[in-house]
């Protein structure tokens, strides 16, 4: 009797015990739903976040977005003793220094005075001269292993092959897709500038020559103000001064200063032989000469201390950082240690420059805004 009530207890607790079990069931049968659906949303963010391409913060500030780096040499010849050491020893003889040390590598655009003519296979025409340089342009080619893609033609070795010189160098260099800008000696006209775009920007290029005779002025700042308008940044190249004289005349700072006035950026200078000094016009440098890049005067030591000047140019800022260079038997390597103080130190001494930028100078840079 005992056993049947107790199974009618039990029996009486089962329509309790059910719908109790079927509510549990369901609660664990949502949340383990809700779980699984959690885990797919996650899964898909994370598959959604890997299949889309990264995209770049481009509010930059202007110096991160638009900087640009160019580096400038003085005078390189390839003709005469320099071309029997490429005979000899090839091209890269002459550039295995500066590569090893990097000092090509990261701009975008590197230029220097091209002191000669690049004439079909390098061939010398009548009359000959004392000084006649000229160039192969498979010769000239290989220099874009060293980045170069910019030279100035303006000076008084354009000319050393004729007019048929002339017109085979700027046809040359076109076909090797090198730019360049300068009229023969003396001479201002069309062929004086050229515009390139580097990086988004107009670099308007000049170059002007004044060995022989004087520049006339009113046309070469004529063609710097029409590259201001249509340039970002218009860099003067001027071959002029007196050879082997470490401080630049009066007529030099005339007319730097007259280029400047016209609307010019930066000046670069060369003919000289060796290294002058600079100065800042109207928040403008004006490097009066680089010196020598590559050549053969073997003569003195000031004609084989040389200097590359590398631009940094943003929006908001201008840096020019001093590369000093020594060359023996016109193979040009970096200066280091004392040698390298020891140039900055002259180079502050031919500049007509204030404390504070002298004192930058001798730390291998400056600013300016």
């Amino acid at each position: 009797m005992k056993s049947r009530l107790e199974n009618n207890k039990f029996l009486i607790f089962i329509p309790i015990i059910i719908p109790l079990f079927i509510a549990g069931l369901f609660f664990l049968l949502q949340d383990k739903k809700e779980g699984i659906k959690k885990v797919d949303q996650v899964e898909n963010e994370s598959t959604e976040a890997e299949d889309e391409p990264l995209v770049l913060d481009n509010n930059l500030p202007a110096n991160e977005t638009k900087k640009m780096r160019m580096l400038f040499f003085g005078d390189m010849m390839l003709d005469r003793n320099v071309g029997a050491q490429i005979k000899k020893n090839s091209l890269h003889y002459i550039f295995e220094e500066l590569e090893k040390s990097g000092l090509f590598n990261g701009f975008d655009l590197i230029g220097a005075n091209l002191e000669g003519a690049v004439t079909d296979n390098g061939e010398h025409y009548a009359p000959a001269n004392a000084y006649d340089f000229a160039f192969n342009p498979i010769l000239i080619s290989e220099l874009k292993r060293y980045n170069f893609d910019f030279f100035t033609l303006a000076n008084n070795h354009f000319t050393d092959q004729g007019e048929r010189g002339v017109k085979e160098t700027r046809g040359n260099l076109e076909s090797l897709g090198f730019d360049f800008a300068g009229c023969p000696d003396r001479q201002v006209g069309d062929c004086s500038t050229e515009i390139i775009e580097v990086n988004g920007k107009k670099i308007g290029m000049a170059g002007f020559s004044l060995v022989y005779g004087l520049l006339d002025n009113e046309k070469a700042k004529e063609k710097i103000a029409e590259l201001k308008t249509g340039s970002d940044l218009v860099i003067a190249n001027v071959h002029w001064g007196e050879e082997y004289t470490h401080y630049f005349n009066k007529y030099q700072e005339k007319l730097g200063h007259d280029l400047i006035d016209a609307g010019a950026d930066i000046i670069i200078g060369h003919h000289p032989h060796v290294v002058q000094g600079m100065e800042i016009y109207k928040d403008k440098p004006i490097f009066y000469s680089l010196g020598n890049f590559v050549f053969d005067q073997y003569f003195s030591a000031d004609t084989q201390e040389e200097l590359a000047v590398e631009i940094n140019f943003s929006e908001d800022k201008k840096e020019f950082i001093f590369h000093p260079m020594q060359s023996v038997k016109s193979q040009p390597r970096l200066s280091e240690g004392e040698e390298r103080n020891k140039f900055l130190e002259k180079y502050v001494g031919w500049s007509k420059v204030g404390k504070d930028l002298a004192e930058q100078i001798r730390g291998g840079r400056f600013e300016l805004k």
